[in-house]
């Protein structure tokens, strides 16, 4: 779906996931798109099969941000679906021009 993108943080404070996304090297980076995509395609397909796409999406996005939370806290797990919100913002406002 795209290269991973890294936007400044806002603020002093850096969240644990900016940090790690520091110390990403290129092949860390490959695997993760790898995932990534293969994860987006299994998704498209499923909603494809099942002919729900909104339930498919609030079944992935509850189980990531619950995972996430419980992986690196409510803040790291809130700023990363902000982020995911304001890339989707973004890549709309690019669409249109």
């Amino acid at each position: 779906m795209g290269e991973v993108v890294n936007f400044p943080q806002s603020g002093s404070a850096k969240t644990t996931l900016s940090t790690v996304d520091e110390k990403l090297s290129r092949d860390d980076i490959a695997r993760l798109e790898a995932i990534r995509d293969n994860v987006e395609a299994l998704l498209d397909m499923v909603a494809g099969v099942r002919r729900d796409p909104e339930a498919v999406a609030y079944a992935a996005a509850r189980f990531g941000i619950m995972r996430m939370f419980h992986l690196h806290g409510r803040a790291a797990a809130m700023g990363f679906a902000n982020r995911c919100i304001e890339t989707a913002e973004i890549a709309t406002d690019l669409s249109r021009s």
